[in-house]
């Protein structure tokens, strides 16, 4: 294994290998193929107030985030993603962000953090009960680098490499995300 982030398609092989044994009982953990409509993202765009970055409009167009977790990040569970993001938009705007909501888009849930992106340059933090909106952390740089970052997290993590995975952080992304990429693979 290189020091680099997984690319999406070795992502989906390895989830594949580890969880099509156990399909039907468990779904959700795959990355699964998918051919989605660039009508029903405009409409959702139209609906949420936002044009989404192409960088993520590919990939929900090629992929089922509608149903799919990985490392306790929570994009969808047996839903329409798209209609996911109206949801999450929603509760976003309950927040106290009402002012930003139109800038942030709320992308997943995690199991101490929320994640949002910045749809004027694709950037994604994070905030939660231990850090407040206004002190979000950036953690990747597009949805792209952050669904490599979450399957390269969890390669190393199923490997007991972790601290592996720490020294591609490191290098690859800003030092305030460290500790968020430490409790995400641990």
């Amino acid at each position: 294994m290189n020091n680099v982030l997984l690319s999406i398609e070795e992502i989906t092989t390895i989830l594949d290998t580890d969880f099509i044994p156990l399909e039907p009982i468990v779904t959700g953990l795959r990355l699964k193929k998918q051919v989605g409509t660039k009508d029903n993202i405009e409409d959702v765009e139209r609906r949420i107030g936002v044009k989404f970055p192409a960088d993520f409009v590919d990939l929900i167009l090629n992929y089922d985030f509608g149903d799919f977790s990985i490392l306790g990040v929570h994009f969808g569970s047996n839903t329409d993603y798209l209609e996911k993001l109206i949801s999450y938009q929603e509760d976003l705007s309950n927040e106290d962000v009402n002012s930003l909501s139109n800038q942030f888009l709320c992308i997943a849930m995690g199991d101490y953090f929320t994640f949002i992106m910045d749809v004027n340059c694709g950037n994604i933090y994070v905030y939660g009960s231990e850090t407040p909106f206004n002190k979000k952390i950036k953690v990747a740089e597009s949805f792209t680098n952050l669904i490599q970052a979450l399957g390269t997290a969890y390669f190393h993590r199923s490997q007991n490499t972790q601290s592996e995975f720490l020294d591609i952080v490191i290098n690859s992304f800003d030092s305030d995300s460290i500790e968020v990429w430490k409790e995400i693979v641990k």
